[in-house]
């Protein structure tokens, strides 16, 4: 997600600067780079075949869901004020569709 941000900030023709970034999977998921870390922790823990392991990725997430999430909604809404708000009440948090 990192990147994709590094490249359209690069291009000339996308001036975000300054605006909050709602575009591209960030449409369906205002943390879609959290839920990729969810799913990726959990596919690892998944492959060890060691049901301990998924321990791993359900505190990650609610580490996400309950500390990084809040914070960082507060820090945006503080930032962006109307945007993100209009953003906050049209998309999902976490999960595109669910939450």
């Amino acid at each position: 997600m990192q990147y994709l941000l590094f490249t359209i900030k690069k291009k000339s023709t996308h001036s975000i600067k300054g605006k909050l970034y709602t575009d591209n999977l960030f449409l369906y998921s205002m943390h879609i780079n959290y839920l990729g870390d969810t799913i990726l922790f959990t596919s690892f823990a998944l492959l060890t075949g060691c049901m301990l392991a998924l321990l791993v990725p359900v505190l990650i997430t609610l580490g996400f869901l309950f500390q990084h999430i809040p914070e960082l909604d507060k820090y945006l809404k503080e930032k962006y004020k109307e945007q993100f708000v209009e953003y906050e009440n049209k998309t999902k948090k976490f999960i595109p569709w669910v939450y």
